[in-house]
């Protein structure tokens, strides 16, 4: 048979050990619990491990469970921990402060010692809520200088991001996962999500592709071994050392089109100052000295002796959730759990500002809304890491604490901040009919062998129910895994029972 009939003999296969059946309505508890595990117990699934957890929120039934209260990797539905715990402890107005200061007196134009600039655990300096104007706050700080009569900065610009701990990465996360944008490196003082915008221009055929990099100060440099194609399609390939920020190039790019991607530098808090004193130099701003992490630096900042130039407030928590969850945003993730650890935290045995102060400050959260703290392992914010454990129950105990929550503002700004399906973040290409289609709201998730989703859907009886499909160790396709997942999902929508 030739080859180009496989991948639809396959599809084909894959049908034939799924369930063919979708909107099925019911409305009794045991009818719904038939047809939710005649999905699970497909042949397909016959290697594969499942925990899922239903209960109607509106009468308190629980409707399904098969494995619960057993651990799962969440993969990004860690993300609906980090939010709620945050949103829940600082309220859905929060926003970070980011400032910066002078360390020294202005004679003649030029500032007598150095900038400081404190970090906040902001995560969202940067493109995003710039109208993807990268560089904006930098030009703003360039201007608010001159405006107090800095023309030299005869010292250094020196990066606090002392807010969060060291660790840049999150436990357990994969190598080969740090160079891409969903790998970026976590710090207190962070700049355009940790990466490098790089785009690569097929020019003519046989040629080296053009690459163009945002911001372009020379943080990152790149060894261009590019091809370009006469057609075909394009093909990825970038590579860099685990500890520096010299990208090699070997995509191979078509003539007359552009490969684009996001790519994670090393060390965010020197890639901020870098690129500040980039931006001040060519704002007309001399700068004598260095860019220099305040580890570096010899001494401690004294903030109530400098002066302070400008302030850079985020947007509100409400907005920084939402992106976290309906894009899976694995940077602003790992920031919220971190701030948790160093706004929230407590205790003395951890670091401040660490991943794990972060949890320790979630539990009082997880204990009000029922959540057996001891029940989870917690190794990162984002669920990049294949060494989180989560359960079904804890999850949809978040989700049901979230839906029940005695402040309004937070109960919407949770609610607001999973995607919709069909419509928006993870889940706008699924569910393209039937009556969960801009019914669902859910967070996704997957690493390598597991594929999760969780959320609320509206019952056709007109109760919400919240639900949690935990699959790990699974061998077929990950869309096969999705197809379970939605049918059960649409089964809930149709469910008339009450």
């Amino acid at each position: 048979m030739p080859v180009r009939y496989r991948p639809l003999l396959l599809l084909a296969l894959v049908a034939l050990l799924l369930p063919s059946a979708t909107a099925q309505p019911t409305s009794t508890k045991a009818g719904l619990a038939a047809l939710i595990d005649e999905v699970l117990d497909a042949r397909a699934f016959d290697d594969a491990y499942w925990g899922a957890y239903v209960v109607n929120l509106d009468t308190g039934e629980e409707l399904y469970d098969r494995n619960a209260g057993r651990r799962f990797i969440p993969a990004s539905n860690m993300k609906l921990l980090s939010t709620a715990a945050a949103v829940d402890a600082l309220g859905p107005g929060f926003r970070y402060q980011t400032r910066l200061y002078a360390d020294g007196d202005v004679q003649d134009g030029t500032l007598l010692g150095s900038l400081v600039v404190r970090g906040a655990g902001d995560p969202t300096i940067g493109g995003r809520y710039a109208d993807g104007d990268m560089l904006r706050v930098f030009r703003q700080w360039a201007d608010s200088l001159r405006a107090a009569g800095v023309r030299r900065v005869q010292g250094d610009v020196i990066g606090d991001d002392d807010v969060f701990d060291n660790v840049h990465l999150g436990q357990g996360w994969q190598w080969d996962d740090l160079k891409w944008y969903y790998g970026a490196e976590i710090s207190g003082l962070q700049f355009n999500e940790g990466t490098v915008h790089v785009e690569v221009h097929g020019t003519s055929p046989g040629s080296p592709a053009r690459i163009e990099v945002e911001p372009n100060y020379g943080y990152a440099r790149f060894v261009n071994r590019s091809t370009t194609t006469s057609g075909g399609s394009i093909r990825e390939g970038y590579d860099r050392a685990l500890s520096d920020n010299v990208f090699t190039v070997t995509a191979s790019v078509p003539a007359g089109r552009t490969e684009t991607e996001d790519l994670s530098v090393v060390n965010p808090t020197d890639y901020f100052v870098s690129t500040l004193v980039g931006v001040l130099e060519e704002r007309g701003i001399d700068v004598a000295g260095a860019p220099v992490d305040v580890d570096e630096w010899g001494r401690r900042p004294r903030y109530e002796l400098l002066t302070r130039i400008a302030t850079h407030t985020s947007p509100p928590l409400a907005e920084i959730i939402k992106e976290t969850n309906e894009s899976s945003n694995n940077v602003y993730a790992e920031h919220l759990l971190r701030t948790l650890g160093a706004y929230v935290y407590e205790g003395v045995d951890l670091p401040t500002g660490s991943a794990f102060a972060g949890y320790e400050a979630s539990r009082p959260f997880l204990e009000r809304v029922g959540v057996d703290p001891e029940s989870f392992r917690v190794a990162d914010g984002s669920g990049l890491s294949a060494l989180n454990r989560l359960t079904p129950v804890g999850l949809v105990g978040i989700l049901r604490g979230m839906y029940q929550h005695a402040d309004r503002a937070t109960r919407e700004a949770f609610w607001n901040s999973l995607a919709v399906g069909g419509y928006t973040g993870t889940i706008r290409n699924r569910y393209g009919s039937g009556d969960a289609r801009g019914n669902v709201r859910a967070k996704t998730g997957y690493i390598s062998g597991a594929r999760t989703l969780s959320g609320y859907v509206r019952s056709a009886s007109g109760d919400v129910l919240a639900f949690s499909l935990l699959c790990n160790n699974y061998t077929v396709s990950t869309s096969t895994v999705n197809r379970a997942q939605d049918q059960i999902v649409e089964l809930l929508a149709d469910y008339e029972g009450r």
